[in-house]
């Protein structure tokens, strides 16, 4: 009569591999469906976020003689930034800031940021910061280069710079945006290879374009598609190589909803 295996005898070593083996396996199979299911929790969270200050947009916008905000401006007192004598804020302000009123987060708030933002964050609150670092970007100046005498057709440029008859270059209203369903006004930033910062078209301060010389640099977020708000407050979705290439996109950038290659970087 041939042996019995007992009934409390463990798993042999050749059964323990197979069992460790097909763990495996099942583990292969399974992390891709976890990190596509992780990425577009990130995006869903990322459009509702973009949704939000596109609604805060809206409303400064409304507030201020339906005029979009500069990309750095005058302060204001309930900006959420430094007060100074008599509890008024003093200096110059990023976008942002201008959205506290409306959309009470600070710009270093990680619920600010793009979930799927894992560069650098910085901004004028932090010592040592000069330009603002981060997972979104205000179209402040549409499809240029970082000439600041070129006529503005982004949303706002820094309120001192002068355009090329030596005038400061006005506040964005409204009115002039032609087509408001096809105008960026804020995306995800783009995050160039090897920097801890985030940009978009060549600055680490959540600008507009500004250095569209091939090729276009970025690390993707959330799945293939960055994220949009467009003028007229919707959120969509689109591949960055299409996003940050102007022979593509360039009109999107531009508030006259021309492409003005003239003003892309040779």
């Amino acid at each position: 009569m041939p042996p019995t295996r007992s009934q409390n005898a463990g798993l042999t070593l050749i059964e323990l591999l197979v069992v460790i083996a097909i763990i495996a396996l099942l583990a292969a199979l399974l992390l891709p469906a976890v990190a596509s299911a992780k990425s577009y929790a990130h995006s869903v969270s990322c459009k509702n976020r973009l949704h939000q200050m596109g609604l805060a947009l809206s409303m400064y916008v409304h507030d201020n003689q339906n005029k979009y905000p500069f990309y750095l401006g005058p302060a204001g007192p309930s900006y959420g930034d430094a007060l100074g004598p008599g509890g008024r804020a003093t200096g110059l302000v990023y976008w942002s800031s201008k959205l506290f009123p409306y959309y009470p987060l600070n710009w270093t708030n990680l619920s600010f940021q793009c979930p799927g933002y894992r560069g650098k964050i910085s901004g004028p609150d932090i010592p040592g910061a000069i330009d603002r670092a981060g997972g979104y970007a205000f179209n402040s100046w549409g499809v240029r280069t970082d000439d600041r005498t070129n006529e503005n057709f982004g949303l706002g440029p820094v309120m001192y710079w002068k355009d090329s008859s030596g005038n400061f270059m006005p506040a964005i209203p409204e009115s002039k945006v032609n087509v408001p369903s096809e105008m960026l006004a804020i995306i995800d930033s783009r995050m160039d290879a090897g920097e801890v910062g985030g940009d978009d078209w060549g600055h680490c301060d959540g600008s507009s374009a500004g250095g569209l010389a091939p090729p276009y640099p970025y690390v993707l977020r959330h799945g293939k598609n960055y994220n949009q708000l467009y003028c007229d407050g919707h959120v969509s979705a689109t591949k960055p190589s299409i996003l940050f290439d102007p022979a593509k996109s360039a009109a999107l950038w531009n508030y006259d909803h021309q492409p003005h290659p003239e003003l892309w970087t040779p």
